[in-house]
């Protein structure tokens, strides 16, 4: 076995005294743990093996990540939650370097409070915020982040106790409330509120949190939006629009019924009882370019292989969203029935869009729109 591989061995056993001797004997303090991952560093930060670390630290390891395909040390330190070993990182002067295209260590420790939530990884945040770490080029503001995370409201408050603006707006302009309000997620909305946070800011669409909470039928995010004292104008057209009585009552009508009251929808929702989907024709008609776009781009055979639906189908449900909606007969949306498997294309092509392929999205329709759409209908999916 050569040297390197004496010091990966050593490492993955946790045997400090073993690392020593290979690194005694010329083993190489960078060397990757294997042909497509991270260093030996990084893999002994992820795993919190202090004194490894320490020894590989003083032999010359690089506080860098190998490329920007993997994570540097200090950010697999962060993801684990190992505060000894970030402190000993932080302490050679891994802030400084630490720069690559994984985000920074910031966006990692408030993401590990959610996929790995631990007492470890809410002391990892505080000590990075008392360190003045912050968001990297190009990342949202942290605020913003832990909104879109749906983090806990101990991270929140965390934040804003280290000076976070409860007003944060994300890079398209949208309030860090409307966002909460929008996920349905009161307890944000709540915490954002007491920090104080505007109820009655509005997004690009003039939309305050409150008409966007009447839209999904948010009805805790609603009440805690009055409680602070949201106003009420256009809420109560909002209400109408969508037939949501229960929230009428709230804003003061003392008798409603299903009327057909057009409104400027934000939302497109999944109706409960079956696959039907309800918007305004023009968002309906987004959902299509957008399910068009990503049949296009992956074409016949990859489309069926990555999303499991046949690429024919996506097609026709594309063009039956962008122009053949039905107006319902008692209300003022629009609907289109889907099956099951529809409804799935519909999906994986918003998934496709988000997350894997890169492409130039239809005119007006960016990145935050299509995750905001794929969020808004997981979060309807039975």
């Amino acid at each position: 076995m050569d040297r390197d591989a004496l010091l990966v061995a050593a490492v993955r056993a946790d045997d400090p005294a073993a690392v020593a001797h290979a690194l005694e004997g010329g083993a190489d303090p960078d060397a990757a743990a294997g042909r497509f991952t991270v260093t030996v560093l990084s893999e002994a930060a992820s795993a919190g093996r202090l004194e490894i670390v320490r020894l590989l630290v003083e032999a010359g390891a690089s506080l860098r990540a190998r490329n920007a395909r993997y994570r540097s040390p200090l950010l697999s330190a962060v993801a684990g939650g190992h505060l000894d070993v970030i402190r000993l990182l932080v302490d050679h002067g891994a802030l400084d370097v630490d720069s690559n295209d994984r985000g920074s260590p910031l966006a990692a420790a408030i993401a590990a409070t959610r996929h790995r939530p631990r007492t470890a990884a809410l002391e990892v945040l505080r000590y990075l915020l008392e360190l003045g770490a912050e968001s990297a080029p190009g990342e949202e503001d942290p605020i913003v982040q832990a909104v879109l995370g749906s983090v806990a409201p101990a991270v929140l408050r965390t934040l804003l106790g280290h000076g976070a603006d409860a007003n944060a707006r994300r890079s398209d302009g949208t309030p860090a409330l409307i966002l909460a309000a929008r996920r349905g997620d009161h307890a944000a909305v709540d915490t954002l509120l007491t920090a104080g946070a505007d109820p009655d800011a509005v997004d690009s669409h003039g939309h305050t949190a409150l008409m966007h909470a009447i839209e999904r039928n948010a009805q805790a995010v609603s009440t805690a939006l009055l409680l602070a004292g949201a106003g009420r104008a256009g809420a109560l057209d909002v209400a109408r629009g969508w037939q949501r009585q229960n929230v009428q009552f709230q804003l003061g009508e003392m008798s409603v019924g299903l009327d057909d009251v057009p409104t400027a929808r934000t939302a497109v929702r999944l109706h409960p009882t079956g696959y039907e989907l309800r918007g305004d024709p023009a968002d309906l008609r987004r959902w299509g370019q957008l399910l068009a776009c990503a049949a296009q781009e992956l074409g016949d055979d990859e489309w069926d292989t990555r999303t499991g639906t046949p690429y024919a189908l996506a097609t026709t449900v594309a063009r039956r969203l962008a122009g053949q909606t039905v107006k319902s007969r008692t209300a003022s949306w629009h609907h289109i029935e889907l099956t099951r498997t529809e409804l799935v294309a519909v999906r994986q092509g918003l998934v496709e869009l988000a997350y894997a392929v890169r492409v130039t999205l239809p005119e007006g329709l960016g990145q935050d729109y299509v995750r905001d759409a794929l969020d808004e209908l997981d979060a309807q999916l039975p």
